[in-house]
């Protein structure tokens, strides 16, 4: 009698956790037969069955239409995902992957900077279940960073297609074009740097297509350029969105002093890599006033297919929009003269290099005075990215004719408004190197210019130094004076 008792007392104790362990047991077991479904249902892309259906693309594309719900059951523990960069990544899909995340663990997902909300980038509880990752940083992973939610990778973007193989990436999963006549889905504008690279690689298994025939402006050129044929993807789901642009950010007061600085370093003939951003915008509004340019970039911007309409700029090559707006995406479609295309040409120093006459113009937050410049952390908080920075630097640098411009701002304000220096004796603890002292020709602030390429030690020194702010000068002769490299006898040269 003693022992049912106790038994029965044991009973009512467990009994809603043996509730909630069959709960999750038949949720997971379902989940898992929803997966096995689809996956035997869609997943059958194999090379014969492409070859059979290249020819009657229409029917593959029927038999391998599903629903978001069902390509977000595609994913399975262990995957790790591409899914493309700025307005083409599939958010849609992200959003329904969270709204049942209780389904997934151990999910990696890699993309290259947020130009919209999603939901799992602000939610904490995401980190159970998918690690998120970005190439580079904007407000979005600013804010989500902070929260211990976004991982910043922090690579150079000549080695952006093979980062996302370091996890062991096996799904591309992006937005793309409606199919042509012939089953060819253009890559898009902001889909061409890099995802046809990723897709090619035979590492990617899985792919998952988001058909979207109003929010992505096709990119022109070779097909085995710019587009993925339909029988490629196991999944396919039509997911039309609005049509996104970037606007082009105003130049300040700073900007006009240091854009004056670099513009007569800018002949007739120039090609010009010049990023986002307001000293860009500048520069490129003075371009009419030198003559004819090229521009050969990582990004490329509005006030581009104006100049390119007057005949300043004779050819724009780049990998991707940068602040641009409908009105340039279609310029870039339409017009010969401009190209977008893949960063194995864009933004690799071995292909920079080769060509002449190259002005890189680039900017960071800080740098000390022999010549390190920290561009994409505040600290050790990221604040952007490393970009196509070293390959433009090291690509100019080595070209023939070439020149490179790092540009900042001489001081900063921070939260109790105190003014402090960007230009430092030498870096504070815990400082990002992004770019080495040996890769910087001349560097500009609202101060001047300084040519530090090739230089001694003591020569960068002096020559940063002038480019300081006159509040700072003496402070940081006074800094330096305490290490070998300089005495204050050398500044009275």
């Amino acid at each position: 009698m003693i022992f049912g008792i106790y038994y029965m007392n044991y009973i009512t104790r467990i009994m809603p956790y043996l509730f909630t362990y069959l709960y999750y047991a038949v949720h997971i077991f379902i989940s898992n037969a929803l997966r096995s479904q689809v996956r035997q249902k869609y997943s059958s892309n194999s090379n014969n069955e492409r070859l059979k259906f290249m020819n009657d693309w229409k029917q593959y594309y029927k038999d391998h239409l599903v629903t978001m719900h069902e390509a977000s059951m595609a994913i399975k523990p262990g995957d790790r995902l591409w899914v493309g960069q700025a307005t083409q990544i599939p958010y849609a899909f992200l959003d329904e992957m969270y709204s049942h995340m209780d389904d997934y663990h151990d999910i990696m997902i890699m993309y290259n900077v947020a130009v919209a909300p999603f939901e799992m980038l602000f939610d904490v509880e995401t980190k159970k279940h998918f690690r998120l990752m970005s190439a580079f940083c904007l407000p979005l992973e600013r804010i989500a960073g902070s929260m211990g939610i976004m991982e910043y990778c922090g690579f150079n973007f000549d080695q952006l297609a093979k980062g996302p193989f370091v996890y062991g990436a096996n799904t591309l999963a992006v937005q793309i074009c409606p199919p042509d006549e012939n089953g060819y889905c253009n890559i898009g504008n902001y889909g061409v740097s890099v995802n046809k690279v990723i897709s090619q690689r035979p590492e990617i298994t899985k792919r998952i297509a988001f058909i979207d025939p109003t929010g992505i402006c096709p990119v022109k050129g070779d097909v085995k350029d710019t587009c993925i044929h339909i029988t490629e993807f196991a999944y396919i789901v039509e997911n039309p969105t609005e049509l996104m642009g970037v606007p082009a950010p105003q130049p300040q007061e700073i900007d006009k002093i240091m854009a004056s600085y670099i513009l007569p370093y800018i002949h007739p003939g120039d090609k010009v890599q010049i990023g986002y951003g307001g000293l860009g915008e500048e520069i490129l509004a003075n371009l009419r006033d030198i003559g004819k340019i090229e521009i050969y970039s990582e990004v490329a911007c509005d006030n581009m297919a104006q100049l390119c309409r007057e005949g300043v700029i004779t050819k724009i090559v780049a990998a991707s929009p940068g602040a641009c707006t409908e009105e340039f995406f279609k310029f870039c479609y339409d017009d010969p003269r401009a190209d977008l295309i893949s960063l194995e040409y864009t933004i690799n120093p071995l292909e920079i290099m080769k060509q002449d006459n190259l002005v890189a113009i680039n900017a960071t937050f800080m740098i000390d005075l022999i010549g390190q410049c920290c561009s994409e952390a505040q600290g050790m908080v990221p604040y952007s990215g490393t970009g196509g920075t070293f390959a433009y630097q090291y690509g100019s640098i080595s070209a023939k004719g070439g020149r490179s411009f790092i540009c900042l701002r001489s001081t900063f304000v921070d939260h109790d408004g105190e003014t402090h220096s960007n230009v430092v004796p030498w870096l504070p603890e815990g400082s990002i190197v992004t770019t080495l002292k040996n890769f910087v020709m001349y560097v500009v602030t609202e101060h001047g210019v300084a040519d530090v390429y090739l230089r001694t030690l003591r020569d960068r020194v002096k020559a940063l130094i002038k480019i300081a702010h006159p509040d700072f000068r003496q402070w940081l002769k006074e800094k330096i004076t305490t290490t070998p490299i300089i005495s204050m006898e050398d500044f009275e040269d």
